[in-house]
């Protein structure tokens, strides 16, 4: 079973991470093509055109002029830079340097402290990535710097594309001790090829705190809060709900966020181990358990059918509209939260914007599962690996740690935090709305501080499921029969009969 756990305190913050999903979501939210926005310190949202309930909103074009937002000052006296890190070749499908997620880290690296550059080489999300991360090794023109994909585990490294890390980076030293658990759970064959500086959020159960009053039912942060929130309580939440309306409906998910709720048993469908070794889990009691109860969940008539006038695919754009008829949204809640948010704040224009005011919107965890020793969630974790090949290692190297100090610095903590929930006055200083304020997402406090709970190894046993790490056909196998069974009437029992020998069939193909 693939969980980590905190070793010594500090919880971790910062508040910039791609909105990640896992199947099909998955790819695209960190491809930046048809993605969640990505968003900065100060919760802004990059500019997009979404449809909701046929009508176009476009967020600001301008989101990337010039304005007068200050650059954090880092801490580097526990790492200290050379000034001369030098051109660092990344190769992805979004531009880390103009990111909002990572451009503070960007502009630290680039200034006189660092003395280093990015340079992007653009990449298609997929296939088409690895096939031109090996042609660039094999013509001896590695880039240096790589994201982290969920297929580097065990697709990647299998492939021995990546370079090993422990003579690179101290594992010991104790600006990782809060990773620690989590860089030797990606551990292969004996190596670490990857040192993740930030847990993210994965999925999380999303809602409007004015349906919740409106309906009667009790808020479920207070019952997080009091140990109540587990599998039964949110059920019948959903139960009463629907009871109260034809029209209403308890959840929207996805092939992939029913595997999230199954990993609140703890357990991983998929597990690759340290040695290389890999477990098939689908017909593990625990996972059966899960699957079966969200079946009878979808017997009961309170999980979104896929034929509903809403379309297959609630966003979280569609969900600002439709939040008072669906009680709770599966997705990423910070990408959720703030797009949610935008979407009723932020229209068109800079002049129709709506500043300084916390929405409705909320969310809380996945639900404990009773019958579990701990508090498991599904979670995930960002960082940079190395390629084979890499000319500029040192320079990497110094980037992996320019933001695993800007993660641990616990000024910028404070400041993050900051600029979340009372953000600063932003003014345009170039382009059409040269002047005017800019628009910024003003967090709950309450749940900033929750957001970053969700990020603490201190409040759950995370896991992280590896079974995204061999492919679509991997996770069409899992994540369509999870789902499929779940709105269906096929037995569980008998369908993963049929799937498992196919799953196993893929994990042989990794077998020494």
């Amino acid at each position: 079973m693939k969980t980590f756990k905190k070793i010594m305190g500090c919880c971790l913050a910062t508040a910039m991470l791609l909105g990640i999903t896992a199947c099909d979501e998955q790819g695209a939210v960190q491809s930046g093509a048809g993605t969640p926005a990505a968003v900065g310190t100060s919760g802004t949202v990059a500019a997009q055109t979404t449809t909701t309930n046929g009508a176009n909103t476009t967020t600001d074009p301008n989101l990337n002029a010039a304005t007068d937002e200050e650059i954090k000052d880092l801490d580097t006296s526990s790492y200290v830079p050379s000034g001369n890190a030098g051109v660092v070749k990344y190769l992805g499908y979004y531009d880390i340097t103009v990111d909002q997620k990572g451009k503070e880290q960007i502009d630290i690296f680039e200034s006189e402290k660092y003395g280093g550059k990015i340079e992007w080489i653009s990449a298609t999300f997929g296939d088409a990535y690895f096939e031109k991360l090996a042609t660039l090794i094999a013509a001896d023109d590695s880039p240096d710097l790589l994201t982290y994909e969920l297929q580097a585990f065990p697709f990647g490294v299998s492939k021995n594309i990546y370079q090993p890390l422990d003579d690179l980076l101290d594992i010991d030293d104790p600006l990782w001790a809060d990773m620690r658990d989590l860089i030797d759970s990606f551990e292969y064959k004996g190596q670490h090829y990857y040192f993740p500086h930030r847990i993210v959020t994965s999925y999380a159960l999303n809602y409007n705190r004015k349906t919740i009053e409106d309906a009667g039912l009790k808020d479920p942060y207070d019952l997080y809060l009091n140990g109540e929130w587990t599998w039964d309580a949110w059920r019948q939440m959903m139960l009463d709900f629907c009871n109260q309306s034809p029209d209403h409906i308890g959840y929207y998910c996805t092939d992939s966020t029913v595997n999230s709720f199954v990993n609140t048993t703890g357990v991983v469908v998929v597990d690759l181990l340290p040695d290389g070794s890999i477990v098939n889990n689908l017909q593990h009691p625990d996972v059966t358990r899960a699957v079966e109860y969200m079946v009878e969940m979808g017997r009961s008539g309170i999980l979104y059918p896929t034929d509903h006038p809403h379309g297959d695919w609630v966003s979280p754009q569609v969900f600002a509209y439709t939040s008072d008829k669906i009680l709770f949204l599966g997705l990423e809640p910070e990408w959720t939260y703030i797009a949610s948010t935008e979407n009723l704040q932020n229209p068109a224009g800079v002049e129709n914007d709506i500043f300084d005011t916390v929405s409705d919107f909320a969310f809380v965890p996945y639900p404990r599962d009773p019958q579990a020793d701990k508090y498991y969630q599904a979670s995930s974790c960002f960082g940079y690996m190395i390629p084979k090949g890499a000319k500029n290692t040192a320079g990497a190297v110094e980037f992996i740690m320019c933001n695993r100090l800007y993660e641990t610095d616990e000024n910028i903590k404070k400041q993050i935090r900051d600029d979340h929930i009372a953000p600063e006055k932003v003014t345009y200083t170039a382009g059409k709305y040269e002047g005017m304020q800019k628009w910024q997402m003003t967090w709950d406090p309450t749940l900033y501080d929750l957001w970053r709970e969700m990020c603490d190894p201190d409040k759950f046993s995370f896991v992280i499921e590896d079974l995204y790490g061999f492919g679509s056909e991997m996770q069409k196998l899992i994540c369509q029969t999870e789902i499929d069974c779940s709105f269906g009437e096929e037995s569980w029992t008998q369908k993963v009969n049929e799937v498992a020998p196919l799953v196993q069939g893929l994990i042989d193909e990794y077998s020494d």
